[in-house]
């Protein structure tokens, strides 16, 4: 894999931080079409990943990062109208195969290919939604405890598919419960599981968290994550890098606010 990504996941820097920039939108205007038909290709979603990876010098390719992915794969219709998938109506009930679902499908397809192919020279990133991001598209209307509970079978086999791929990491997007909460310690059993699948497969497991504060410090730390990465949020996010720093763990800073194009792991702290 990359030199960077490689010393990130030792817990050593290597001279620079890991540069894993998202990469699709880019992807998808190499391919001359939006990100929804290129993400149902596997080919032209390989072709243009590859592409633009080449193109920006990246350290790794991040694949997946569309949070709806998976709500669309479990049922849900998107209304794609504003440029970013929005969920437009959830399905009556979770479909009954998943990953055969037609973008899902495609995921994995490219993740394997980049898997035989690239990974000498290139780390490989699986993206992914969170359960708790997952159960509140699904089923907003229900107390988040419930809803993690109707989602844990179907987010747990994607989980599992993703990690047989063998990516050099796995990274969760999500957004964070609130500390003090008893969605907060459903969550966190939740990603326990989840932390058992991944050392199954021997793959880094990764979180990205939105609407993080310095309170969310010793919650976050309580997920025993090798790797975190801070999106939006309040309070001074290089503080909270510090914080959640331990020999061994990175944690990616955003770069600047709103700006997609960025490097999602694009710090290393804890060395």
């Amino acid at each position: 894999m990359g030199s960077e990504l490689d010393a990130m996941l030792a817990g050593r820097t290597s001279g620079r931080p890991a540069w894993v920039p998202r990469l699709e939108g880019l992807a998808a205007r190499l391919q001359s079409t939006s990100f929804r038909e290129m993400s149902a290709d596997p080919d032209a979603w390989y072709a243009g990943l590859t592409r633009a990876g080449d193109m920006l010098g990246a350290d790794a390719l991040l694949v997946g990062a569309e949070v709806t992915l998976l709500a669309e794969a479990c049922g849900a219709e998107l209304d794609g109208s504003g440029g970013l998938s929005a969920i437009a109506r959830r399905p009556d009930a979770l479909a009954a195969q998943p990953l055969e679902a037609r973008r899902l499908a495609a995921l994995l397809e490219v993740l394997r290919r980049l898997r035989a192919t690239v990974r000498a020279r290139l780390g490989v990133v699986a993206a992914l939604c969170g359960p708790l991001l997952l159960a509140t598209q699904l089923y907003a209307e229900q107390a988040p405890e419930a809803a993690l509970r109707q989602v844990k079978a179907v987010h747990n086999g994607v989980v599992d598919a993703l990690l047989a791929t063998r990516p050099d990491l796995l990274l969760l997007i999500e957004r964070f419960p609130g500390t003090g909460s008893d969605v907060l310690k459903a969550w966190q059993r939740a990603f326990g599981t989840l932390r058992n699948l991944a050392a199954h497969y021997d793959v880094p497991l990764a979180l990205r968290v939105e609407g993080w504060s310095a309170d969310a410090v010793g919650e976050l730390l309580a997920l025993r994550l090798p790797v975190y990465v801070l999106g939006t949020g309040t309070g001074d996010a290089v503080q909270v890098a510090r914080a959640l720093a331990a020999p061994g763990t990175a944690v990616g800073v955003p770069l600047a606010p709103g700006a997609e194009a960025q490097a999602m792991l694009a710090a290393v702290a804890g060395a």
